[in-house]
């Protein structure tokens, strides 16, 4: 019975990816904030971050769906008529899909302008641009074909009748964004912003098929950050984007308990959001100093899920805000920027 639930999880898969493919996508987005909107390149409370991130998804059922995100952002030019600056950083990753290793390895530069408004740093309207390489490679060896069906299982040593295939694809790609930041007061922040990957839909076929185009994605979201009685704080946050005729909706929050201890000085999150049609994320953090750490699972809730008996994915995440100067606090805040 399980072999023919990975067969039509399979066929699944096999049916999307014949439309069109897709982006990486991440359940904490929240952590990788240039994989998110170009714009939020250089958007933190301090001088420079970094991060990266490890999704595992769908190992109960076929081959992992294995995803590496790594990022460096931070301001090159400050104070720009006063509170406004332009930043700049670098994103890595690489996604690794199916029985074919099916890889996306990509590296992109980011730099947005990020105005202060009002005068102040933490009121601010950015716009940023991302651009890079992406390589996406198949090892056609490891993949199975119909020829190759002796009628009980696949044989390997059975031909395939298939013309050679290239197996890499190089290709320029762009991306753009808006965002706009503003700490409203001490106890309220929001955070919302709009961008547009791929804006030159690259081809990306291994046939050598020009009109086979990575579709454009358009993203949208909205944090903010709510602190009260002192040590307790709630982090809403909503993420739309849309891409190829596919959809992606997540609704949720964190909920931070501030541990005002002199030894171990450290916020607790505990999180909760639905990927709608597709997932309930469950989701636990813990901010300490300048780290930030991120652990979440994904419970399969979709018509997959008697294949994958609920089981979803995993992702770790680990932010880390550097300061070259001592920050002061003149109050307690939440630390809702670095996630």
């Amino acid at each position: 019975m399980m072999k023919i639930y990975k067969i039509t999880f399979l066929a699944a898969f096999m049916a999307v990816g014949v439309l069109r493919a897709q982006d990486i996508h991440f359940s904490q987005y929240n952590a990788a904030p240039l994989a998110l909107n170009p714009a939020l390149t250089g958007v933190n409370s301090c001088d420079w971050r970094a991060g990266l991130t490890y999704r595992n998804q769908w190992a109960s059922v076929t081959t992992p769906y294995v995803t590496y995100e790594v990022f460096f952002d931070a301001p090159v030019v400050k104070n720009i008529g006063g509170a406004s600056k332009l930043t700049a950083g670098l994103l890595l990753f690489n996604d690794v899909s199916g029985d074919g290793n099916l890889s996306n390895l990509s590296a992109m530069a980011s730099t947005a302008f990020v105005l202060g408004l009002g005068g102040r740093d933490n009121h601010n309207l950015s716009i940023g641009l991302q651009g890079g390489l992406m390589q996406k490679s198949l090892d056609f060896n490891a993949l199975k074909w119909p020829s190759q069906w002796d009628g009980d299982d696949f044989n390997t040593d059975l031909p395939t009748f298939e013309a050679g295939l290239g197996d890499n694809i190089s290709k320029f790609n762009m991306s753009a964004g808006l965002a706009y930041h503003n700490e409203v007061s001490k106890s309220f922040n929001i955070t919302t912003g709009f961008a547009m990957f791929n804006l030159i839909s690259p081809s990306e076929s291994f046939l050598l098929d020009e009109d086979n185009k990575l579709g454009a994605r358009m993203v949208g979201h909205l944090k903010a950050g709510i602190t009260f009685g002192g040590q307790f704080g709630v982090i809403p946050s909503v993420l739309f984007q849309t891409q190829s005729g596919a959809k992606e909706i997540i609704v949720g929050s964190d909920f931070g308990y501030y541990l005002n201890n002199a030894n171990f000085p450290a916020t607790f999150f505990l999180g909760g959001a639905y990927r709608l049609d597709d997932a309930i994320i469950a989701s636990v953090g813990m901010d300490f100093k300048n780290f930030r750490f991120g652990a979440s699972y994904d419970i399969n809730t979709s018509t997959l899920k008697e294949a994958s008996a609920g089981n979803g994915g995993f992702e770790l995440s680990l932010v880390y805000t550097g300061c070259i100067l001592p920050v002061i606090p003149t109050h307690y805040v939440m630390p809702c920027p670095r996630y």
